[in-house]
């Protein structure tokens, strides 16, 4: 007799199985996006900026103009989730959220929140609408943009530009000797714009379709004091030209649709001076297949589905040197250490 076990058996046996499994694991799923938007909430009115030091709750439901109970409410959530330790009516941030206190990782954790909410809304259309992206408004395509890219406004977005750039010697010294930068598909151009800010001698170019994204990219370059040094131009990637060839050019890979790869690629290598650099970045998550359920597998399936409803293929690392390579680049190099995760490439001398 044959101890083999079929697939219709592992059916039955699913089928008879407790659905509080299921149930548990879905109701753990829609907590989550409860407790996101008690945090975004609390980002958002200033709360927890406020709760850097010990706040009585009676002081800040006045500070904030809501009632008592429901600011004890909230604190209650934001204690269950260890962001604040509470101590009678006092409540302050507990040592692993009191970052939230220092330049800009508030405002990071508020736009990462923010997009997320974006992101929700089109993947729950993923079935009925899943190109509603075109469909979004000026704000909330200048959230998602925002979710990608570093708050370089801020002392923390510019330490984190510092901290990728510094885990890839080769361009950190190029930038240090001066460079022209160009970056295509640039957005709100946070990359761009915390280089610009570190390297007194980079000179900078933006290229993007979006003429709000780059409304952004230039009201923060303004904010920076590097307006005389960056320059944003509302263009195709995949057809900008310019006089002067560039030292590098930043591909900002994930955010281009199949069709218009190969051209912009093309377009990168053009512009390029011979030797001059290629840098693109990688999602994370882009080595862990699904089947091992980590959080950046995670991530990594969810960005699958959202970028391919606009046609932007999830690129790994080996896929995209392949592109690269294809391209005619050569020197191709991954860092995995960076945040984000950088390629390099170099044209050829």
């Amino acid at each position: 007799m044959s101890n083999s076990t079929t697939d219709g058996d592992r059916f039955e046996d699913s089928a008879a199985a407790s659905p509080v499994g299921v149930l548990t694991a879905v109701s753990e799923l829609g907590t989550a996006a409860e407790q996101a938007a008690i945090v975004r909430l609390a980002l958002s009115s200033g709360l927890l900026v406020r709760c850097a030091e010990p706040a009585d709750e009676a002081e800040l439901a006045r500070a904030l103009n809501v009632p008592p109970a429901v600011m004890t409410d909230v604190c209650s959530v934001l204690v269950s989730l260890g962001a604040l330790h509470r101590d009678g009516t006092r409540v302050r941030l507990t040592q692993e959220w009191a970052p939230l206190a220092n330049g800009g990782v508030d405002l990071t954790l508020r736009r990462s929140l923010d997009g997320a909410a974006v992101r929700q809304h089109l993947l729950s259309s993923a079935f009925s609408n899943p190109d509603t992206y075109w469909k979004l408004d000026d704000g909330q395509r200048g959230a998602l943009a925002d979710a990608v890219t570093l708050a370089t406004t801020t002392e923390f977005g510019r330490n984190a530009v510092m901290g990728a750039i510094a885990g890839v010697p080769e361009l950190q010294q190029t930038l240090e000797t001066g460079a022209r930068w160009l970056e295509l598909g640039c957005g709100v151009a946070g990359m761009l714009l915390g280089t610009a800010h570190a390297f007194p001698r980079v000179t900078a170019v933006g290229v993007d379709i979006a003429p709000n994204l780059l409304k952004l990219a230039q009201e923060r370059a303004e904010e920076l004091g590097i307006g005389d040094r960056v320059t944003f131009i509302h263009d195709d990637a995949t057809s900008y030209t310019d006089g002067e060839p560039f030292d590098i050019v930043f591909w900002s890979q994930f955010f281009f649709p199949g069709d218009t790869r190969k051209a912009a690629l093309a377009n990168a290598f053009e512009r390029l001076r011979p030797g001059g650099m290629l840098v693109c970045p990688i999602l994370p998550g882009d080595q862990e297949p699904a089947e091992t359920g980590s959080p950046m597998a995670q991530q990594a399936a969810l960005n699958v589905l959202l970028f391919g409803g606009w046609g932007v293929p999830f690129r790994t690392g080996d896929a995209l040197a392949e592109e690269v390579d294809a391209a005619g680049f050569a020197e191709i190099r991954t860092y995995r250490e960076s945040l984000p995760i950088l390629m390099t490439a170099r044209r050829p001398a």
